[in-house]
């Protein structure tokens, strides 16, 4: 029983210690508005008395004479006579300063002194007439101006806290007067604060101590009754609830017998129910709780593979300074339906592309994975975005018996020129950025969700990035995020968080708008899944010469070679072999990768570090000149057949060379240490 006892002092010190909790904030707040009432009315009653004394003050001072005064620095008997006047005054009146300036009226912040009459206990010392300083603050101007001006009749300003050594205080300020009624100088009266001070003192004494006294009687009167009428019914309920909490077996029932009070009975009631509920709720929430953690462990799983089936490690290229690139994909739910992806479908070309999956969890997951596997998949086939998302399209609609559709994006970045050719099956408009200029929306025609019916085509555009250029690719969970307001973020505070960070890195400006969009919604849920992608264009690391494949552009193809090696540093002997090599390799693609007419020779240089990179494309008869044997140097030149030499030498000079077959082309790529 020693729990019982505790609770039920705790329960009765509790209701008596909330009562007197609530007499005393309503005793406070009483307190309070008559504290304030009485304050705001002793202060206009004590505002209205200085005025009168200040406008009575004004009587001792002849307005014709200030600038005399000033001029004379206070040598005049009738300067001495109105000062003495003034100082009787400011005694006699329990003032604590009087004093008279003239302000200079050209911006009212300085002023001259004329009169400076101040009490033995004010904290002030007295300036000198003629002293000059500037206004005390904008509040003292701007009542300046007001009795210069005549919008005031007079001015009151106070001063409760103590100030270089004042005492808390209330300043009148009234205009004086010449002869012909025009303001020449402002007389100030000071007056101590205290009488407010003491008048206050009783009122809250009075306040506090009818507080303490309804609070004692209060807890005498509630302690007795609170006893017999609820603690004791309460506690046999709460000794109810602990056994069964203890035991989870059924009890006694307490029924309706347990108190007169309805609400306890109804308590006691509701603990008799609850009992038979929670028993019944053990047995299936042990059942439901084993389904719950496997679909848990499974939900975790699938979040796991699909954050890791998109580009998360960056740097993205550490390898390549030409571009900087950073993404980021916050889905709404354990799973997502948005995708991102981007890779090097070799040296010189990087493929982007964001995709928006419609609906949300498991399911969008599953089709972003193989709609992502696809993008990745036709790409390395090759093609142009629109033909890539066409036969995207047409496979999806082939099996798509839930009607699914995902809007994508897709665009191949030539690195070398710049050249960024995309196509958009109706996704969100990308924002694009030019070097010193800002982010603006980059509006196209879309073509059709991918998903959504065979036979579509789609068509490609194209547009050159620069050094320095931006593209941000996005979702639309970004624009459409809502606040609690259901009200959205919109494409227009994109832009504008876009355009606060467009001259920061990548990651910091797609942090910047996942910033922008957290600070609107708030504590709200993300409804939708936030995804981004930014690169940056920089200087190009690499440059590409396309010539017809003619024994005599040799010369143009070894002028090409030689600007790119100007400023490598590298030796004779290395450019020597890197010319051989050039030259070699040329004259084999013009005598002999096209039978009729004369074809192209795609060559494409590139800089890493001290490697010098080197791909070799013509569209002609595909052959592997890698698969030829090498001569057998042994023999002497009569004896060895003809023919093979050159890439033999070629391959003994570089580093590294490698041939492939790829969307139609001949791919020869060498690498060569330059040191």
């Amino acid at each position: 029983m020693k729990p019982i006892n505790k609770y039920r002092s705790s329960f009765a010190v509790n209701l008596v210690v909330s009562a007197i909790m609530l007499l005393l904030v309503f005793s406070m707040i009483v307190s309070a508005v008559g504290y304030v009432s009485f304050t705001q009315a002793f202060k206009s009653e004590y505002a209205e008395t200085t005025y009168h004394m200040a406008d009575t003050a004004t009587a001792l001072i002849n307005g014709d004479e200030i600038d005399s005064y000033l001029q004379n620095g206070g040598d005049s008997d009738s300067y001495r006579q109105t000062k003495q006047y003034l100082e009787t005054y400011c005694r006699k009146m329990n003032v604590m300063v009087i004093y008279v300036i003239k302000v200079d009226t050209n911006d009212y912040g300085r002023f001259t002194s004329v009169f400076n009459l101040v009490s033995e206990d004010s904290g002030y010392t007295p300036w000198e007439v003629g002293f000059q300083r500037d206004t005390t603050n904008d509040e003292y101007a701007q009542v300046y101006r007001g009795l210069y001006e005549g919008t005031l009749t007079y001015g009151t300003i106070y001063r409760t806290t103590n100030l270089g050594g004042a005492l808390p205080h209330i300043t009148t300020l009234v205009p004086v007067k010449d002869s012909s009624d025009r303001v020449v100088s402002v007389l100030c009266v000071q007056r101590p604060m205290d009488a407010l001070t003491a008048s206050r003192r009783p009122y809250l004494v009075t306040i506090a101590f009818s507080t303490i006294l309804l609070m004692i009687l209060s807890s005498v009167v509630m302690a007795v009754y609170i006893r017999r009428q609820f603690v004791s019914p309460i506690r046999r309920i709460i000794f109810e609830a602990e056994r069964f909490a203890k035991e989870n077996k059924p009890g006694t029932k307490l029924g309706d017998s347990i108190s007169r009070i309805e609400d306890i009975a109804a308590l006691a009631r509701s603990i008799d129910v609850m009992e038979e509920d929670m028993l019944r709720y053990i047995d299936n929430l042990t059942a439901a709780t084993a389904d719950k953690e496997r679909i848990g462990t499974e939900l975790k799983l699938a979040s796991s593979i699909q954050a890791n089936s998109i580009p998360h490690t960056f740097p993205a290229f550490p390898e390549r300074d030409d571009f900087d690139i950073y993404a980021s994909m916050t889905p709404a739910k354990e799973v997502g339906g948005d995708f991102y992806d981007y890779f090097l479908i070799d040296d010189d070309h990087l493929a982007l592309a964001i995709a928006d999956v419609s609906g949300k969890g498991i399911p969008a997951a599953l089709f972003m994975m193989v709609t992502d596997i696809m993008v990745n998949e036709f790409t390395h086939l090759g093609g142009s975005p629109a033909d890539i998302l066409m036969m995207i399209n047409e496979r999806i609609c082939d099996h798509n018996p839930e009607n699914m559709f995902v809007s994508v994006w897709l665009g191949i970045l030539e690195l070398s020129t710049g050249k960024l050719t995309f196509a958009n099956a109706g996704h969100e408009a990308p924002a694009f950025m030019r070097r010193d200029s800002e982010f603006k929306l980059y509006q196209s025609k879309h073509g059709l969700v991918i998903g959504a019916m065979k036979g579509i085509r789609y068509r490609n555009e194209e547009i050159v990035l620069k050094p320095g250029d931006k593209l941000f690719l996005y979702t639309d969970g970004v624009p459409e995020a809502t606040d609690q307001y259901q009200c959205m973020y919109t494409l227009d505070n994109m832009l504008t968080a876009l355009n606060m960070n467009k001259n920061r890195s990548p990651q910091t400006i797609i942090e910047g708008v996942q910033q922008s969009v957290a600070e609107f919604i708030g504590d709200e849920p993300p409804f939708d899944d936030l995804t981004a992608v930014c690169i940056e264009i920089k200087k190009p690391t690499g440059k590409r010469l396309v010539v017809d494949a003619k024994p005599e552009n040799l010369s143009v193809v070894n002028d090409f070679v030689e600007d790119f090696l100007s400023d490598t540093g590298c030796s004779a002997k290395v450019k020597s072999q890197i010319d051989l090599a050039v030259e070699e390799i040329f004259i084999n693609i013009a005598s002999y990768a096209y039978e009729e007419g004369t074809g192209k020779a795609d060559i494409f240089l590139s800089r890493k570090n001290d490697e010098l990179h080197m791909t070799f494309k013509d569209s002609g008869t595909p052959y592997d000149p890698l698969q030829k044997p090498d001569p057998d140097t042994s023999l002497s030149a009569s004896d060895r057949k003809i023919g093979g030499l050159g890439i033999f030498l070629v391959k003994k000079t570089m580093d590294d060379v490698s041939y492939e077959y790829r969307d139609g082309y001949n791919i020869l790529s060498i690498t060569k240490n330059l040191k």
